[in-house]
């Protein structure tokens, strides 16, 4: 007699927290494979950018260097509020609508916000040159010509950093990214470079011309692989028109992310406001030197952001704490070992922008110390704008920009670029501790790497 067996019945709920699982584990090996790819192009456009910079402070000198410093941290301010937010609210909307299959509103939304950002930062760097013009003769003397020259290049940086968003929000690593990070650097140093070697005189406005070209190639070739690679999946697609809302949305993002930047670039301004371009020479080889351990943080962060939102829109909560606590671990610990190496060869590193760079050092302690902490809660400087809680991160950031103009105004008179330093990273990580409870707040989500920590705000 054959016995038949009967088939053993599993919970509809097992198949649905496996399927997540899977599903999860899918998207994080996904993203491990990206942030590799990611890493490598990083490191080595770091490695580029770097070079450049220790060269270009060799060739300009220390006052020239920090004039180049100054105009290029302005032009990255006025390339982001030209941006009108689109930098960061295409990384939701593009994300959310090839999740969705929306490619009518997909289509709309890339070709409005390449045309609103290429016509805002034109007649934005217009006026600009023009304010510059009229105050000439109360701005010090030294940087009206290089201002001047840094204005022009900002439509061309806002269009990159427009295309670069476009690239990441589609998942496209080497066209986001080769462009900007290697491109860019590279042709900096060999258009500067060039110029020594034939027995010219480089100084800050060369440096400036010369970031200019280098943008403007890098922008078209970045252009032209967007352009071919969108292509294929709007083809036939009549563009949806939501301007209106697209604006409105991206507004906001501007308000946050243009809180975040002066957070990021306060202590650059002021320190050029109160000090000397020598000083602000210094602090900017600092933190530049000192960004570099950041790079396995800004690889996943990159790549993570997109799903951030892909994962809210389409998926689970449990499945979002999951993805958020892998890439929170996935930046801290590596994060906290490159400081520690980075605290080893600091003196060394600093020395290679010129003999007097090393006093720097100490506020390079400070820096590191500011990334490491900061890098325990980083998946919340985003996961509330990715998931519609953008008001929220813009009122911290708003509190933070404040904080970190009253610290900085405080102590760069006394303490110099040291205080400078502390200002600034007092100011953001307090601004990280607010956005962490809003996240658990709004999303149920832990953003923090310490368990320790979760378990004493819980109580």
């Amino acid at each position: 007699m054959t016995v038949v067996e009967a088939p053993v019945e599993v919970p509809s709920s097992l198949f649905q927290r496996l399927t997540q699982l899977l599903m999860s584990q899918h998207k994080l090996v996904a993203m491990l494979k990206s942030a590799a790819q990611v890493l490598a192009i990083r490191v080595l456009g770091a490695g580029l950018t770097y070079a450049s910079m220790v060269l270009l402070a060799r060739w300009l000198g220390s006052h020239n260097f920090g004039i180049y410093a100054y105009v290029l941290v302005i032009v990255t301010l006025l390339g982001l509020a030209f941006s009108a937010g689109f930098q960061s609210s295409g990384l939701r909307f593009v994300s959310s609508y090839l999740a969705r299959k929306r490619l009518h509103r997909l289509s709309g939304f890339l070709l409005q916000s390449h045309k609103i950002v290429l016509t805002v930062s034109v007649l934005g760097s217009m006026m600009g040159i023009g304010l510059v013009f009229a105050l000439r003769n109360v701005i010090e003397s030294y940087y009206v010509v290089p201002l001047l020259v840094g204005l022009l290049c900002v439509p061309i940086w806002t269009l990159l950093n427009q295309l670069e968003a476009t690239a990441r929000a589609f998942g496209w690593v080497n066209v986001a990214y080769i462009p900007g990070y290697i491109l860019r650097p590279f042709l900096i140093m060999s258009f500067v470079g060039g110029l020594v070697l034939f027995g010219g005189a480089a100084d800050a406005v060369t440096a400036l011309w010369a970031l200019i070209g280098a943008c403007a190639v890098a922008a078209l070739v970045q252009a032209l692989l967007v352009y071919f690679g969108a292509r294929p999946h709007l083809a036939g697609t009549k563009p949806a028109r939501h301007t209106r809302y697209w604006v409105g949305i991206s507004l906001s993002f501007l308000l946050i992310d243009g809180f975040r930047m002066l957070l990021d670039n306060t202590d650059i301004l002021l320190i050029g406001r109160f000090l000397d371009p020598h000083s602000v020479a210094v602090y900017f080889a600092v933190i530049r030197t000192s960004g570099l351990v950041a790079f396995v943080s800004f690889s996943v962060i990159a790549l993570a952001v997109p799903k951030f939102a892909e994962i809210h829109s389409t998926g689970t909560t449990q499945e979002l704490q999951k993805f958020v606590s892998s890439v929170a671990k996935m930046m801290f610990w590596p994060s906290l070992m490159a400081a520690i190496a980075m605290a080893c060869v600091g003196p060394f590193l600093l020395s290679l922008f010129g003999a007097d760079f090393s006093a720097g050092y100490p506020t390079m302690l400070v820096v590191l110390c500011g990334h490491v902490l900061r890098s325990a809660t980083l998946p919340v400087e985003y996961l509330l704008n990715m998931t519609g809680h953008h008001r929220d991160t813009m009122r911290v950031y708003a509190f933070a920009a404040v904080a970190s103009i009253v610290l900085n105004l405080l102590l760069i008179p006394t303490l110099g670029i040291t205080g400078a330093a502390i200002g600034t990273y007092t100011a953001m990580l307090g601004g990280n501790v607010w956005l962490y409870r809003l996240v658990r707040k709004r999303l149920g989500v832990d953003a923090c790497v310490f368990p320790l920590m979760r378990a004493t705000v819980t109580a």
